[in-house]
């Protein structure tokens, strides 16, 4: 692992960047897949979105099809997304299920704990056993209202392995629990998840390629944080910017970024009220499906919400995607191999030690890193 690291180093301050191949190989990515992927918390919704029994929302990690359904006995629970006869997905993207989930394939049918209710023709064949064909159950957990699932049976659960961080969510959002999903943004970025994650949870770029941005954040109040799963970000911003225009009189004026292992992001937005989920996951080596959601207090969008989605949408999402795309083509040149981690001694605004912290989860999880 070490060979592989090349000069990578746990200690920041001495640090050079993951190696360009780690972006590119897909035996990486297999390699992430089994030690990342199926054994970490992955955001899949919000629970207002399985408000009522026969709610559920679907979702892929890796090549694993899975659903969360509010049951008909009022849990919250996951499956995954498969019939037990021949493999068939039960349901796509998301809505309101009936009673019976049937496969539409070949018609077997499943309540929503998973139980094989009916097959047809089942009668006639020897020896089969309903019973021996349930859906296998999943890992749910939920986390200031929003919900995730893990693949690990014996994964810890969230409280524990982001300690602390829901504290810091609520702070940043009192009503997390009760907010209702509003619009989305999506791409599909031509780029490694930890090139999307590299960007993410570093600054040092903004008053380069975000301008807007930084006209709307003030800089030097900056601050970045790290923990043992988890890291924030927050500065004060500046009502009248080019980014978006907000009330003065806001109560909340800070721009916030709170982040989770391995692929989730919430992202607070100074004048709003809501949160939205920056959720990146990869669908191949070198392209991350990124979904930016704005989860809402209302059923409508306040004007000071829907500019901010606005300014995700047209500027600031664009500019990130454009700039990961093109060193991701970069990643490819003989000419590159590490880069060097650009963090100080006082951890300022533009240090990139929340990047470190995040390739230093990759390095861990794959058998490096400390």
């Amino acid at each position: 692992m070490d060979d592989m690291l090349g000069r990578f180093d746990a200690d920041a301050g001495k640090s050079y960047t993951l190696p360009a191949r780690m972006y590119v190989d897909p035996e990486t990515l297999r390699a992430e897949t089994g030690a990342i992927f199926l054994k970490s918390w992955i955001y899949v919704g919000h629970g207002s979105e399985l408000a009522e029994p026969g709610d559920y929302v679907t979702a892929e990690i890796a090549d694993q099809r899975l659903y969360v359904i509010h049951t008909e006995g009022g849990e919250i629970k996951a499956f995954h997304n498969v019939c037990q006869h021949r493999g068939h997905s039960l349901l796509r993207g998301k809505g309101k299920a009936r009673k019976l989930l049937v496969c539409p394939y070949h018609a077997w049918s499943y309540d929503h704990d998973g139980a094989l209710i009916a097959a047809p023709n089942c009668a006639q064949v020897a020896g089969f056993d309903k019973a021996e064909f349930s859906i296998p159950e999943i890992r749910v957990d939920r986390f200031a209202g929003f919900v995730f699932v893990n693949l690990d049976p014996d994964a810890r659960p969230m409280a524990e392995v982001y300690a602390g961080a829901e504290e810091r969510l609520l702070g940043l959002c009192p009503e997390a629990e009760t907010l209702k999903t509003g619009g989305d943004v999506v791409f599909d970025i031509a780029g490694n998840w930890k090139n999307v994650g590299d960007n993410l949870l570093e600054c040092y770029h903004c008053s380069t390629a975000h301008k807007a941005f930084v006209d709307l954040v003030e800089m030097p109040t900056y601050e970045v944080e790290t923990h043992e799963h988890w890291s924030i970000q927050w500065g004060g911003t500046r009502p009248e910017n080019t980014a978006y225009g907000y009330d003065a009189e806001a109560e909340d004026r800070t721009f916030s970024t709170l982040y989770l292992w391995p692929t989730l992001a919430f992202v607070k937005f100074p004048g709003t009220a809501g949160i939205a989920t920056f959720s990146f996951l990869p669908t191949a080596p070198e392209v991350t499906h990124q979904v930016f959601a704005y989860h809402a207090p209302g059923e409508a969008l306040t004007e000071t919400e829907d500019k901010a989605l606005t300014y995700f949408r047209d500027v600031l999402g664009p500019e990130d995607v454009d700039l990961v795309e093109d060193v991701q083509r970069g990643l490819h040149s003989r000419g590159y191999h590490q880069g060097r981690f650009m963090v100080d001694a006082e951890r300022s605004e533009i240090s990139e030690h929340a990047a470190h912290h995040f390739q230093n989860l990759v390095a861990r999880a794959l058998g490096g890193g400390v």
